[in-house]
């Protein structure tokens, strides 16, 4: 629980300047202030401002089915957690004339809509909820003005469409998940967040040709911040693309990719905190695997401690990446790897120490470099 704590109380947006980061942080804070609102009675209140933060960042909500035993009714630790009576009391607090309740029911089915027998009565009835809002917004649309501050400006059809999606897809529904998601775009084709979905679905279910889901990731990529949370998953699939369709590029070009990959999954766990090896997306893995094919050895792990040991570095100028010095004894400026050059040592005695962390990177980066030479 203590984790939970530390993780609600970081300031993301202090690592970067993707706007994702700063509604996040902007989510967590609506959700310990409603979760706060609504342990101290004010149940209506809460309930508006856990729903606002479930719209504009649902990774923002922690919810559990029950409490823990040890955790007493003055603790600080209640005001980070949404539990099942709290959320159950706020639905039958229901106002007819707040929106609140209708995303608090979309809330429950994706929490609880894969339990059996009763997940599908809940997911039936936030579907229902969906419709009814998505119409009520298409006969007044001032509903999705932002300036109207209604749930924070955050309850628009795109949202609610995107909901939809994953509650159709979680039935395998994919067909009308993936309608959901294309009209979602038609009413914004720069919401990126459906277009990622979209793609990924096309992608690991092979909806679309190579060809497409190749290009549809590009875009995303093209529309992403830099350190979006989504791009290493993006970057794995046009791995994956790359090596089904040579039109779309060499193994080299599948390398680079890959490297991109690496980059974009150190850069993620930098900003939101280090995952498990079993917390990687499906298809990050999947491209090492079909890579693997191609170069043999390739082990993900290695490859991602490679890049962190160069990034930090690199935040050092260019620096001995063993000792972590700026210039040889001599004052001289330090010798690049031969082999991969892309890092730097100040002696040899240096670099032969170092060549067991290296070899297996070194490898990696020198294949792409004489790929790009070609």
């Amino acid at each position: 629980m203590t984790s939970i704590i530390s993780q609600a109380q970081e300031r993301i947006s202090s690592k970067t300047s993707d706007p994702q980061a700063a509604d996040f942080d902007e989510a967590k804070l609506l959700f310990a202030q409603g979760i706060a609102c609504a342990r101290s009675g004010d149940l209506e209140t809460g309930a508006v401002q856990i729903s606002s933060a479930y719209l504009l960042d649902g990774r923002s909500i922690k919810f559990v089915s029950k409490l823990a035993d040890d955790i007493g009714s003055a603790s600080i630790e209640k005001n980070y957690v949404l539990d099942g009576k709290l959320l159950t009391d706020m639905l039958q607090n229901e106002s007819p004339t707040s929106f609140s309740c209708d995303i608090l029911h979309i809330m429950l089915a994706a929490f609880l809509g894969s339990t059996p027998g009763h997940g599908q009565e809940l997911i039936a009835v936030a579907m229902v909820r969906i419709d009814t809002l998505v119409t009520c917004i298409q006969k007044n649309q001032e509903i999705e003005d932002p300036s109207k501050h209604i749930l924070g400006g955050c309850l628009t059809r795109k949202a609610l469409l995107y909901q939809k999606s994953s509650l159709q897809m979680g039935l395998g529904d994919f067909k009308n998940g993936m309608r959901s998601l294309t009209n979602a775009l038609k009413i914004d084709e720069f919401y990126t967040q459906a277009r990622e979905s979209r793609a990924c679905i096309w992608g690991s279910k092979h909806l679309r040709s190579d060809k497409t889901v190749h290009a549809e990731w590009k875009r995303v990529i093209s529309e992403n911040h830099v350190d979006n949370r989504g791009n290493e998953v993006a970057y794995a699939f046009l791995v994956l693309t790359t090596l089904s369709d040579s039109s779309l590029g060499t193994v080299g070009d599948a390398r680079a990719w890959y490297d991109k990959m690496i980059a974009a999954i150190v850069r993620k766990d930098e900003i939101y905190g280090k995952r498990r090896q079993d917390e990687l997306p499906p298809a990050v893995l999947s491209a090492q695997s079909k890579l693997n094919d191609y170069d043999g050895d390739l082990n993900i792990w290695d490859s991602i401690a490679g890049i962190e040991r160069i990034t930090v570095r690199e935040k050092n100028r260019q620096a001995c990446l063993k000792c972590g010095v700026t210039e040889t004894v001599e004052g001289k400026r330090l010798k690049q790897c031969i082999k991969c050059k892309a890092v730097y040592y100040c002696s040899r005695e240096c670099q032969v120490a170092d060549w067991k962390e290296h070899k297996k990177l070194c490898k990696i980066l020198k294949k792409g470099h004489d790929e790009q030479k070609k």
